[in-house]
């Protein structure tokens, strides 16, 4: 049986599983792809990897270049993972009408 941790990210609910690393000696999140197989929360915003390179809409909340995802004002990173959610309106897959 495969060790996983489940979380739910603004209604998508994901299985992430775990690897044992023996040089930590702890289980690490293995995470999918997020940019080759796009996930996406009910209300149609992508669901992504916080160290994932910053897109050309990404902006800092203090006007700084962003490196990744995390660095984005419109990125709400899930507590307890490296995993988060965009907010931005332009990258929604389903708009509001």
């Amino acid at each position: 049986m495969e060790l996983t941790r489940q979380y739910n990210l603004e209604g998508t609910v994901l299985e992430i599983p775990l690897r044992y690393d023996s040089l930590s000696h702890m289980y690490l999140e293995v995470y999918p792809d997020f940019i080759q197989n796009p996930v996406y929360t009910p209300a149609g915003q992508p669901i992504l990897f916080t160290g994932e390179d910053a897109c050309a809409l990404a902006r800092s909340a203090d006007g700084e270049p962003c490196l990744d995802c995390g660095s984005c004002r419109y990125y709400r990173q899930a507590a307890e993972t490296l995993i988060g959610v965009c907010g931005h309106e332009q990258k929604r897959k389903i708009r509001p009408e």
